[in-house]
């Protein structure tokens, strides 16, 4: 029978040695989470929490690019598959949830620099009025016209619930329901991709289950880097990178 200390010794030496794999086999995938951007905060439109301004979003953009190679979702998800090689650098994933409109704005900074982005939508809120719980007054969301203009070499359209709703909290079969409804909604669209991105980054064994049932990738907001695909994606929201730097 392994001592305890001997035990601990080698679990460490384990860790020690997998986080050195990690680093010098696999590519780093970073996939960072966004939420509103615009010129400037409105009470009425946007949540502090998750709001940064355009000038803000370029900044950060510019200071990720100098130590990353920016990708689209799937592309990273095909290095972290390892279907494609792409060498050792590190590897950036843009995406936004919830699908403000105010988000179209910083489109074409991103397309100028060759950026790709993935945004995740609510599908009851491309009428663009549709009201969430949380905002006293309701944002201004991406409408289905909107879409159509979308640039698909650039933009890609993933799921984040028919509503904003927390994913654990539903039944299996509502839980079920509302993703076929995603799908229904946006899967005529040219830039969609099967991806679901958890509302709040809440998930369990149920909702893991039945987006595997349904050939749906799930994407978290774990805060963690991605070195090889296992069941998810997942994401660091911008408060990771600019606390860090």
């Amino acid at each position: 029978m392994i001592s305890n200390g001997i035990g601990m010794d080698l679990k460490k030496g384990i860790k020690k040695l997998v986080g050195y794999a990690k680093k010098h086999l696999y590519s780093q995938v970073d996939v960072f989470l966004f939420h509103a951007v615009s010129e400037q905060f409105d009470e009425k439109k946007n949540l502090r929490v998750d709001w940064i301004s355009t000038q803000e979003f370029k900044q950060l953009v510019t200071k990720i690019s100098r130590d990353y190679v920016f990708v689209s979702l799937e592309e990273a998800q095909k290095i972290l598959d390892h279907k494609i090689r792409k060498g050792r650098a590190k590897y950036a994933v843009l995406t936004c949830d919830d699908g403000y409109r105010s988000v179209l704005d910083i489109l074409p900074f991103l397309e100028a620099k060759e950026i790709p982005i993935t945004l995740f939508l609510n599908p009851k809120y491309l009428d663009g009025v549709s009201k969430r719980e949380d905002y006293v007054e309701s944002p201004e969301y991406i409408g289905f016209e909107d879409l159509r203009n979308l640039n698909a070499k650039y933009v890609s359209i993933g799921m984040h619930g028919y509503e904003h709703v927390d994913a654990t909290k539903q039944e299996p079969e509502a839980f079920r329901a509302s993703l076929r409804e995603c799908v229904s909604y946006l899967n005529s669209q040219k830039c969609f991709i099967p991806y679901f991105a958890y509302t709040w980054g809440k998930c369990n064994q149920m909702t893991q289950e039945i987006l595997t049932e349904e050939g749906i990738v799930p994407v978290f907001a774990d805060g963690k880097s991605n070195y090889g695909y296992c069941q998810g994606i997942s994401r660091k929201a911008i408060e990771c990178y600019q606390n860090k730097k």
